[in-house]
């Protein structure tokens, strides 16, 4: 007669530790304006986001706040308290881990470890830009980058076999959308720096990371093009499944696998935003902070790689 109530008891327990937050809101940072043609708009020394990561996001169903470059220590935890993830956006900055959006990603990474390792769950995901700002920031800002040649450049993801059980992302993802990315030209490429297996072990990054997918530029060199934190919900693309379906100023995929099979990364990692309580305590202060209050300039007629961005007096 006391089994139902037990099971009751430790049933209650379970959903208490299982957390399902409805509405996810995350972080995105911004960076220093490097394209001249947004000097036409708006001085260079102002920050910026692409919309087109805002647009993933919100069709993954969260919200999105931008985070400044430049800011203190105390913003950075404040901003994390609030946030239940963060977004490191693709682009092109100044590698120096003490200024703009490199300076931003690293103290995010430094205090998003130190509450993952007192058992919250914040996790962080890091676009071709972002996903070498979080090499970076795991190496106590050392540079592990090379020279390659991998722009406008679509490619299958090349899946390391060892991977197949270890990654997170693959390891739910439907067969269909693993299909797709392992056999079509899905994912764009806009970069001219990677980070080559072999710079991934004498840099010791793989003692942080695992190595999940690699592809080969236009010169045959072979670079690393996922990766995932071994011990923290931390994941690295450097490909833009963003821009799929938001982008078109050059030569990506726009296909309907191409568009559904980029739709999982942002899904999965809004769900992993899911997975923590943080939050605004004064629902209004949110109001003021959410993307929403910024108006977005329409850049792809300038000759920009974006369609529109969002501009910010930092």
């Amino acid at each position: 007669m006391y089994l139902p109530v037990f099971l009751t008891i430790i049933l209650g327990f379970v959903t208490k530790l299982t957390i399902c937050n409805e509405r996810p809101v995350i972080g995105i940072l911004t960076q220093e304006v490097y394209w001249s043609s947004f000097n036409n708009i708006k001085p260079s020394n102002n920050s910026y986001i692409a919309a087109s990561y805002v647009k993933a996001i919100e069709a993954s169903g969260g919200r999105v706040v931008p985070v400044f470059t430049n800011r203190t220590t105390e913003y950075y935890n404040d901003v994390v308290k609030n946030v239940n993830g963060i977004l490191v956006p693709g682009g092109g900055s100044a590698l120096n881990i003490s200024f703009g959006i490199s300076q931003s990603t690293n103290e995010i990474f430094h205090i998003a470890r130190h509450i993952n390792d007192n058992g919250d769950r914040f996790p962080i995901l890091g676009i071709c830009l972002g996903f070498e700002l979080l090499l970076i920031a795991s190496i106590a800002g050392k540079n592990p980058l090379t020279s390659c040649n991998s722009n406008d450049m679509n490619l299958p993801l090349n899946l390391i076999p060892t991977m197949e059980e270890k990654s997170v992302l693959f390891k739910t993802m439907p067969k269909d959308v693993r299909n797709v990315l392992l056999t079509e030209p899905v994912t764009a490429n806009h970069h001219i720096h990677c980070v080559s297996k072999k710079n991934f072990k004498l840099m010791k990054l793989d003692h942080f990371w695992n190595s999940i997918t690699i592809n080969k530029d236009s010169n045959n060199l072979t670079f690393i093009s996922t990766v995932e934190a071994k011990s923290y919900p931390f994941v690295g693309l450097q490909f833009h499944p963003e821009k799929n379906a938001y982008e078109w100023k050059r030569n990506d995929p726009h296909s309907w696998s191409a568009i559904y099979s980029a739709r999982y990364f942002y899904d999965w990692f809004v769900n992993e935003c899911r997975k923590n309580n943080h939050r605004y305590i004064k629902n209004s202060t949110l109001e003021n902070e959410l993307i929403y209050n910024y108006p977005t300039t329409y850049v792809g007629k300038l000759n920009s790689v974006f369609e529109q961005v969002y501009i910010f007096d930092e």
